[in-house]
């Protein structure tokens, strides 16, 4: 059964979901840009710019808020996932297709960290309340099933050996994926996650059935630009 949050976005108009939209997506912008505290009730209202029985009538309470700023934030990871360029992610040269537009969409949003995105969330609500974290939890794990699947296709194609474990797998570029997008945002550069994307699929290599496909391949530096790694 859906939760009753998800319940009430399904029966909304068109108008009402663009309205809910701007509500919530004004309350991520004041998250990541200035923290859990500054997303109070009023200063979300005030930014959106709807009344205050509106935002009453989308959201009860500020946790209704916040957990739909989640939601729709791996929304966006998923549909990312899911666009027709990676196809189904089920072979190296997807994979290889899922570095070069990680990093073209860091570009399109830069570093600094100013648009919305789920690690920051997540840095920014993992302390919350239980039933916050939950809902990370369960966006993560999303995330990770998408990827599960499309490597036990692989697997199941002949293309990766028997003994890879899809869930580990998935895991571990999960994990990497969001180690270098928090380093990007730390350092204000490209070269975290261009490196942590590239370690992700290489490792993901390891477990090749063919052998010149275990052949790890060198982090794709920003052209004309210095990257000078610590």
């Amino acid at each position: 059964m859906a939760h009753p949050d998800v319940q009430d976005e399904q029966r909304l108009t068109a108008k009402g979901r663009a309205t809910r939209d701007r509500i919530v997506q004004a309350a991520a912008e004041l998250i990541v840009t200035e923290g859990l505290s500054a997303a109070s009730m009023e200063n979300v209202r005030g930014l959106a710019s709807v009344s205050g029985s509106q935002l009453a009538h989308y959201f009860t309470d500020k946790g209704a808020l916040i957990r739909a700023v989640i939601r729709r934030q791996i929304g966006v990871v998923l549909d990312f996932h899911r666009q027709p360029k990676l196809r189904d992610l089920d072979s190296f040269d997807d994979f290889e297709r899922w570095i070069d537009l990680n990093m073209r969409y860091l570009r399109s949003i830069g570093t600094s960290g100013g648009t919305p995105t789920y690690h920051a969330l997540t840095a920014q609500l993992a302390k919350s309340d239980e039933a916050t974290r939950a809902t990370l939890g369960a966006g993560y794990w999303q995330w990770v099933e998408l990827l599960e699947s499309a490597i036990a296709r692989m697997k199941e194609s002949g293309v990766l050996q028997a003994d890879a474990d899809p869930r580990r797998l998935a895991l571990t570029i999960v994990s990497a994926h969001q180690g270098g997008a928090t380093l990007s945002f730390t350092y204000r550069a490209e070269w975290p996650h261009a490196d942590a994307t590239r370690f992700a699929v290489n490792y993901l290599r390891m477990f090749a059935t063919d052998g010149t496909a275990r052949v790890p391949r060198p982090a794709r530096r920003p052209r004309g630009r210095r990257s000078t790694a610590p």
